[in-house]
């Protein structure tokens, strides 16, 4: 418990990242999936996956593989069985609408005008689109149903750029 593992898989060429992943994802869903009498191997309570470019692997249309199904099956159940999927990408319209359909949480970063117009983005209002458009560098809005209306929130720089006062 408490430990934490990274699994750089950056360096590694498109396929080999898709195998890597696609091994990680089955093995510990399996594990955590399984009734815990059947278990031999303690199994950590939860277990979170962050991605980068999810798009990549659960691509938005009608595109299906079985790396893509997997996605879909942790995105849909994985949360009841701590397993959770914390993904990044530029484009949410380019991510299956079933993975950003159970997102119970969604940090927008800047976005152009043609993105927010997505149907994705069908939960703000137009005001809030339209600021979308203008984030600053390391602003962005925390939309999360504990919320009326998104928020605001910014990182602030890094401590070598902060004047003193």
């Amino acid at each position: 418990g408490g430990n934490v593992y990274v699994i750089d898989i950056a360096r590694l060429y498109e396929h080999e990242q898709m195998l890597v992943f696609g091994d990680l994802l089955k093995t510990v869903y399996s594990l955590k999936a399984e009734p815990p009498e059947d278990r031999e191997d303690p199994v950590p309570e939860k277990v979170i996956f962050f991605v980068d470019e999810l798009n990549k692997y659960a691509p938005a249309g009608s595109q299906t593989s079985p790396l893509t199904n997997l996605v879909l099956e942790i995105a849909e159940r994985g949360r009841s069985l701590g397993v959770i999927l914390i993904s990044a990408q530029q484009f949410m319209s380019a991510v299956h609408p079933r993975v950003t359909g159970n997102c119970a949480t969604k940090v927008i970063g800047r976005s152009g005008s043609s993105e927010v117009l997505q149907p994705d983005y069908r939960f703000l209002d137009n005001d809030i689109k339209t600021n979308i458009t203008r984030l600053s560098k390391g602003e962005l809005l925390l939309s999360h149903a504990v919320y009326r209306q998104p928020v605001k929130i910014g990182f602030p720089k890094p401590v070598f750029e902060q004047q003193k006062f």
